[in-house]
């Protein structure tokens, strides 16, 4: 697999969504959270955009073990009458490696691992990750039936 990067220096990004802490169990967790958090997806107070998600590999910074969390998330204005069960997060600014997944999302790892073993050591770009590691965008596009369409990995490099 052949993967050619866009390069895109995003702004600071306002994400509401549910976490769940990364480990041995997270192939079976991770497709449970996006369960519990779907319904929330256009119908959060001050969403931008009614479809478009966010899955985001964050370091944790209650752990000082280095340890990750994943969130699922939607973009949103600002932070005022989020839900109960919905977490604020900021991404600060940044410079991003963006690669298209084709494919299922079931395949999505392929992808990130190409990411992270082939071109990544080859780029001439460093990975950045004070404390997003990277992160998935599910565009307008994406198929939450099919699973299939709109899947892009955001790396942020320097």
């Amino acid at each position: 697999m052949k993967l050619t990067p866009r390069f895109f220096e995003l702004p600071p990004l306002l994400l509401a969504g549910m976490r769940e802490p990364l480990n041995e169990q997270s192939a079976q967790t991770i497709p449970l959270l996006w369960q519990k958090f779907s319904p929330y997806i256009g119908n959060i107070p001050h969403q931008l955009g009614n479809r478009v998600a966010y899955g985001l590999c964050v370091r944790s910074s209650e752990s000082s073990n280095g340890s990750y969390y994943y969130m699922a998330a939607c973009e949103v204005g600002e932070f005022t009458d989020l839900p109960a069960g919905l977490s604020p997060l900021i991404v600060p600014t940044h410079k991003y490696a963006v690669f298209r997944h084709d494919g299922h999302v079931a395949r999505i790892k392929e992808t990130i691992d190409v990411v992270f073993d082939q071109w990544l050591p080859i780029s001439g770009f460093t990975h950045s990750s004070e404390s997003i590691h990277f992160f998935e965008r599910y565009g307008e596009d994406y198929n939450p039936e099919t699973e299939v369409g709109g899947m892009e990995i955001w790396l942020p490099v320097t």
